[in-house]
């Protein structure tokens, strides 16, 4: 089982270290995505390293910005990391936008998604917050409600009661766990020289309360009236947004309230537990004051924390200084104030709660049993799409026969080995091999039903068909008159006519469908099982017949089409992404002729919506792109902006190479003795795949200029050059490093060797 916790800022942090820790103490796998979403070591990372926790396993960096934006920018960069993770479970907390943009991304790769702090409901549609933790809500399967409020608010809107679970707020956890480290090692009530009881603790950060000039005046108008009866010093913690907000309205404070920057949560919990009084506009101080027995005045109109107000420990003032005053007054005039509240926020065992509940539902799928639909069926071709397509048919009850030249490979996957790396293949293989519903062969044996997916390489830009046609006539050997053959190879038009003609040539009556494989390495079980399928074939019975086979494990759309239609779809999309690439890549090379910079020019560009360039970059690899655009023109005269398009990619890893040389030689041109080291040789990110690598040109370039190269790549043991094991290694080596593929691990990149970034 693993569980992804994601964060994206310092209430959110605080409130899952109860549930990283026992994470941790069960031995649960779990990673941390942290958004970064306040992009502020203060606000943020201080956090992790003062709670003693481990260090986010990926830091997103998004920053500030618009709900829209930064929810879509987190997005973009949290879906390849599920993609890769593959966690059983998605846990989120509370109602940012990380939250949202967390829950949204793993509902749409059907992961499940537990949401902390569910049913919390203000009923202000003006605050961003409401809309987050609604649609946050529905997208949820483990509904984690505070109290009963909460469970009655989820069970209105109509949420399965079988996915509510009353279990508090892991707020209480991590307070009882922190206060009394807290107490003995804080010292920041004598490093600002309050003492206990004798100050107000404020916090004020929302958008309604400070971004108008006139509401934020207010806000201190109303501090005012207290300091003036009270004359208590006031104790300001200043969100970045805040301080910001009154520097550009140019507001100038009274000397009683004493600001200080962002502090540690250590510090924060001796202020809260010290304060004579809280004023906040925070759901989550609002619980913690509560909890200590502070007394807190909420400087908004509605709550998502009802709990507090009826037990007595808060009350809603808005930005009204005379609700504010009487409320102080209730509880500070007497020095018979009653704190002694009852505790709705749960009793410090909630992380336990939550995962004794989510690992007694989360089923094990690796042990699930299969059920067996009956039917043979053969897959010949065990490499980077045979392989997988084979284990989920197996793994929806056909009877596979996987079938490979590659003896080793073959007694691999028999010994349930994954023969190359892809994420939640192994696991899948142990499955469908131990159940006895896939085996793997070197003969083709006599099945119902036989499915090609061997190589189709390109030769002098044309579709080498002969790995398919072999494999054909070994199925004409052993097929009977009425069988079906799929072929999943990516083909040039017109491939399926002739490979059907080979069947009757051999006397055989065979329906001949294409579906073509629209997948990459890294995703390739996701995609196969989420992305839609096209279907081509001559006859309606062979249509429905493949759709069938196809729909026991695909969930996106089954489309069915003639067979050269089909084939002509998948050389279509890739020739399509090609061009914009190209297009990409000569706008490079116009900006800098203008002397602007492309990626700016880009991203402005994009915000017309109906516009949509790509980014340049260092070539265009892999097993698709830079083959189909020649598959889909090598029997026309037509397409000469297509072998155009193919020409200027195929022209970028020298022009890279080119300028990674320039930053190398000195002002004679001299190479001699030169060192540079190539980040990344893999065709696309976070893979081991290097087919087409534009790394492959580039490497030659440099070599036919006579420096030395060496790489690094996490994912690739084995290069056509010497290897350095680690960043520094490299950085430490080499006199200019250029980034070729964006792994996950260059997303940060600090070097001190000349850097030139062809994914900048």
């Amino acid at each position: 089982m693993k569980i992804g916790i994601i964060v994206g800022t310092r209430p959110e942090i605080i409130k899952m270290a109860p549930v990283i820790r026992e994470c941790k103490k069960r031995g649960i796998a779990y990673f941390i995505i942290h958004s970064n979403q306040h992009y502020s070591q203060e606000m943020d990372s201080i956090f992790f390293k003062e709670l003693k926790l481990p260090a986010p396993d990926y830091n997103l960096g998004v920053g500030s910005g618009l709900h829209s934006n930064q929810t879509g920018n987190i997005l973009i960069e949290m879906e390849p990391i599920l993609l890769q993770e593959k966690p059983d479970v998605v846990l989120v907390q509370g109602d940012t936008n990380t939250v949202l943009a967390g829950a949204l991304a793993a509902s749409k790769l059907d992961i499940k998604v537990g949401h902390i702090e569910a049913g919390l409901r203000s009923y202000d549609r003006t605050m961003p917050e409401e809309t987050n933790r609604i649609l946050t809500d529905h997208m949820s399967e483990y509904l984690f409600a505070v109290g009963p409020n909460q469970h009655a608010i989820l069970a209105k809107e109509g949420i399965d009661s079988d996915k509510i679970f009353t279990v508090g707020n892991t707020v209480s956890d991590s307070l009882f766990q922190h206060l009394d480290i807290s107490a003995s090692t804080s010292t920041i009530l004598s490093d600002l020289g309050v003492a206990s009881g004798e100050f107000f603790l404020v916090t004020a950060h929302r958008a309604s309360n400070v971004d108008i000039p006139a509401n934020l005046l207010e806000l201190l108008a109303l501090f005012d009236k207290l300091h003036a009866k009270y004359s208590q010093t006031i104790v300001w913690p200043i969100h970045p947004r805040t301080q910001a907000k009154l520097k550009e309205f140019a507001i100038e404070l009274p000397s009683y309230l004493k600001l200080i920057p962002p502090i540690g949560y250590l510090d924060f919990i001796q202020l809260q537990k010290h304060a004579q009084l809280i004023l906040t506009d925070s759901g989550g101080i609002q619980e913690e004051a509560c909890l200590l027995g502070v007394p807190c005045i909420t400087l908004r109109e509605n709550t998502e924390r009802p709990e507090s107000i009826e037990v007595g420990a808060n009350v809603l003032v808005g930005r009204d200084a005379d609700k504010a005053l009487v409320a102080a007054d209730r509880w500070l005039a007497s020095d018979a104030a009653n704190c002694n509240w009852a505790n709705p926020f749960g009793d410090g065992h909630v992380a336990e709660t939550i995962l004794d509940i989510i690992t007694n539902s989360v089923p094990n799928s690796i042990d699930k049993e299969i059920i067996a639909k009956n039917e043979t069926l053969s897959v010949i071709g065990m490499g980077y799409m045979g392989l997988p397509i084979a284990s989920l048919l197996a793994e929806a009850g056909y009877n596979v026969t996987g079938v490979d030249l590659n003896s080793d490979k073959v007694a691999a996957i028999n010994d349930a080995q994954c023969p190359f790396d892809e994420a939640g293949l192994p696991e899948l293989i142990t499955k469908v091999v131990s159940q006895g519903y896939l085996t793997a062969s070197t003969e083709i044996p006599s099945s119902e039903t036989y499915l090609v997916a061997v190589p189709t390489p390109h030769k002098d830009n044309s579709c080498d068909r002969s790995y398919v046609f072999s494999a054909v006539d070994a199925i004409a050997k052993v097929a009977q008159s009425g069988q079906t053959v799929i072929v999943e190879s990516t083909i040039s038009p017109q491939t399926s006519i002739a490979v059907a003609q080979r069947f009757a040539d051999a006397g055989l009556t065979i329906d001949v469908v294409h579906c073509p494989e629209r997948a990459i390495p890294g995703q390739t079980l996701h995609e196969l099982v989420h992305n839609d399928r096209i279907i081509g074939a001559t006859s309606a019975n062979a249509q429905q017949k493949v759709k069938t086979i196809y729909q026991s494990f695909v969930k996106g759309e089954v489309f069915l089409t003639d067979l050269t239609t089909a084939e002509c779809i998948k050389l279509v999309e890739n020739t399509s992404r090609d061009v914009g690439i190209a297009f990409a890549n000569e706008l490079s090379q116009i900006c800098k002729e203008l002397g602007v910079d492309v990626y700016e020019v880009i991203r402005l560009a994009n915000r017309h919506p109906r516009v949509n360039v790509l980014t340049p970059g260092p070539g265009v690899g892999g097993h698709c792109i830079p083959i189909d655009p020649w598959f889909l023109v090598e029997n026309t005269k037509s397409g000469e902006f297509v072998r155009l398009a193919r020409e200027i990619n195929d022209k970028r890893p020298s022009i890279v190479a080119e300028q990674a040389l320039s930053l190398l030689s000195d002002n004679q041109g001299n190479l001699a003795g030169k060192k540079v080291g190539i980040l990344g040789v893999a065709y696309k990110a976070n893979v081991d795949d290097c087919r087409e690598s534009p790394a492959d040109a580039i490497l030659d370039y440099f070599k036919k200029a006579g420096v030395d190269i060496n790489y690094h790549d996490p994912f690739v043991p084995n290069w056509h050059c010497e290897k350095q094991e680690t960043i520094s290694d490299i950085d430490n080596w080499a006199d200019v490093l250029i980034l070729v593929t964006d792994h996950e691990c260059y997303s940060n990149l600090k070097v001190s060797s000349l850097l030139l970034n062809t994914r900048a």
